[in-house]
């Protein structure tokens, strides 16, 4: 078993007993001490547990994000499904805004095929890539700010808002922690907030998120489902959400 499949069943079963002994973890994950250690520790530091008097407790914060190197492997087909669907709103010339996430990542590859384009990211990683793949033509600009802690997401709210004020977005391509039938969730209140500036500041946005999100709630709202033009996912949302999408004029593919 690799260390991130085993760090992930460690994660699933505390997240589903969120209190239990370390000494019933170990018997449930067939770890030795030391690895089990070191993988808690490895948690712990990301936010996700805490550790006393030989009892790990799922955070009782609904707002910590896994780094991403837990998330850039999860549910790596079905964002490679939602990037191909993706790629056909990219056309040449036109000013894109690209999100700082693992699933929007995915789209990376295509953009690089497209002539003309303006993209401003505030992911570092998008950054990095598309400076080594993206066509010639093509002009990058990380927008910058703190960089979080595991993490290749620069968040400073003000300096987004008056650097992109520069800039007349034709489309903003973002991710989220949540969808419901009625709002989009993001589970740290900076990011929500950053999101929404640009939402706000592009003529046109669509989300992409994976079924995993669906119904994913209890985070910060970043906007209703109108704000969105579109919205791209892996698999047939539940109906109720379909619904509530087409009620304010919001495309859903899948």
């Amino acid at each position: 078993m690799t260390k991130l499949s085993r760090i992930e069943e460690v994660e699933a079963i505390i997240r589903r007993k969120r209190r239990m002994a370390i000494k019933e973890l170990e018997q449930l994950t067939y770890s030795s001490a030391s690895t089990l250690r070191r993988d808690l520790i490895y948690l712990e530091e990301h936010g996700l547990i805490r550790r006393a008097r030989g009892e790990v407790f799922l955070n009782s914060s609904n707002t910590n994000e896994e780094s991403y190197f837990l998330r850039e492997n999860k549910n790596k087909n079905a964002k490679k499904k939602i990037a191909t669907l993706s790629r056909d709103f990219i056309g040449p010339g036109m000013c894109i805004y690209l999100d700082a996430s693992t699933t929007v990542f995915e789209l990376c590859p295509y953009v690089c095929e497209v002539n003309h384009l303006i993209i401003l990211t505030n992911d570092l990683k998008s950054a990095q890539y598309l400076a080594e793949h993206t066509n010639p033509s093509n002009k990058i600009f990380e927008i910058g700010g703190e960089v979080r802690h595991h993490s290749t997401t620069s968040i400073c709210q003000d300096f987004e808002h008056s650097f992109i004020q520069h800039f007349n977005i034709d489309l903003a391509i973002c991710s989220a922690s949540g969808i419901d039938d009625r709002f989009v969730y993001e589970k740290s209140l900076n990011q929500a907030l950053a999101k929404k500036n640009i939402i706000e500041k592009a003529k046109n946005t669509i989300l992409l998120v994976d079924q995993t999100k669906f119904f994913h709630t209890g985070f910060y709202k970043i906007n209703q489902l109108s704000a969105y033009k579109t919205i791209i996912s892996d698999a047939a949302p539940d109906p109720k959400m379909l619904v509530a999408a087409e009620d304010c004029g919001t495309e859903w593919i899948y």
